[in-house]
């Protein structure tokens, strides 16, 4: 099944439940965006790639830039566009690697958070995500990703992680490993007229490190403005210092 597939059939109808109180992790992405200095300095324009619900569009768009919001998911978005109102937010239904759909020639931010890029199916492609990204944002604009590192595997019941539970749903992850991917399944326990239904459905991410992330931006003519893991989430930002493409 493919990461769109398993959005559209399965994670999407309950994917914000999953991320817990929409207000509290806009705050909190507000704190680590003020925290890294990420304020309007050029155009005040920012991309958000697979913006998902909009946690990261409605941060940037509440500190006053013009976000431009793409996500291959019909649910989210429309969850989103309920969300921003009166908020400065053009929303896209695509594949975030689909740069022609884009209606700006340059950006000073660039996001890509929430684990997607592991999303892609090799790291040629994410050199490619960053080359693109790279010759969109004007000098001294920033590339800011976040995703979960799973170079490092789990073993035998390790495997089972508990995600989120309430009176009628219960979420579990499983995780299968492969060389370059992981086979992520979503487990999902649902009430259903008082009784408990279980929905599977599967996907792959990309088995990418810190170190080969960084190594990539560098290549791509980025410079590291910071490293970080946070909640078991790497979060990087990466400068563009001069546009030298």
């Amino acid at each position: 099944m493919t990461v769109k597939e398993h959005y559209d059939n399965h994670l999407g109808k309950f994917y914000s439940w999953m991320l817990g109180d929409f207000e509290t992790k806009v705050i909190e992405q507000q704190k680590y965006f003020k925290s890294h200095n990420i304020q309007l300095v050029t155009n005040g324009v920012a991309l958000d790639l697979g913006c998902g619900n909009g946690i990261q569009s409605v941060s940037l768009a509440r500190s006053g830039f013009k976000v431009i919001a793409i996500d291959f998911s019909e649910q989210l978005l429309y969850e989103l566009n309920k969300k921003s109102i009166g908020l400065d937010i053009k929303t896209i239904e695509a594949d975030f690697m689909d740069f022609s759909i884009i209606p700006y020639s340059s950006f000073e931010i660039i996001t890509c958070m929430g684990d997607t890029i592991t999303h892609l199916l090799s790291s040629s492609e994410i050199e490619k995500l960053f080359q693109k990204s790279y010759g969109l944002l004007v000098p001294g604009g920033k590339l800011i990703i976040s995703y979960r590192d799973l170079t490092v595997p789990l073993e035998g019941v390790s495997r089972f992680l508990p995600v989120k539970s309430d009176e009628n749903r219960i979420l579990t992850c499983f995780l299968e490993y492969f060389d370059n991917f992981v086979l992520v399944y979503d487990l999902l326990h649902e009430k259903e007229n008082g009784e408990w239904i279980q929905k599977i459905s599967a996907y792959k991410k990309l088995r990418v490190s810190e170190n080969e992330i960084i190594t990539i931006l560098k290549n791509c003519g980025f410079e590291i403005d910071s490293s970080e893991t946070i909640n078991r989430m790497v979060h990087i930002v990466a400068k563009k210092t001069e546009d030298i493409r």
